[in-house]
């Protein structure tokens, strides 16, 4: 199997870089990283990720669960949310999402990798 090519949504840049060297020291392809849900579903449609790191919080006018749900109807396509806010409003609200699972940050990549490795098995 190829590498499992990601897509990293995420306003913090620092962040997103770290996460993109420890993914790809890991085996992954990260494709692209983004600060915005609208950004986000453009680099879904270009660059066809198999999986998406979604922050919940994003800049833009779409949070990372509205930008999600477009990505669904578009494409069928695991979405693995991060979040720093612990009110379970956002988990119901990402509940919504099919095929997700939910973070809260500080996020590790050895926590988020099994999750990304479940969708492919």
């Amino acid at each position: 199997m190829d590498k499992i090519k990601i897509l990293i949504a995420e306003d913090e840049a620092i962040i997103a870089q770290c996460l993109k060297m420890e993914l790809e020291l890991d085996g992954y392809d990260v494709c692209s990283f983004v600060a915005s849900g609208e950004e986000a579903i453009v680099e879904v449609k270009e660059k066809n990720p198999d999986v998406v790191l979604m922050d919940i919080n994003l800049s833009g006018k779409i949070d990372g669960i509205e930008a999600a749900k477009k990505i669904i109807g578009y494409k069928y396509i695991p979405i693995i949310f991060m979040t720093g806010y612990t009110e379970s409003d956002f988990y119901k609200k990402a509940q919504e999402v099919k095929h997700f699972a939910y973070f809260e940050k500080p996020v590790e990549v050895y926590d988020i990798e099994p999750v990304i490795n479940s969708f492919f098995t």
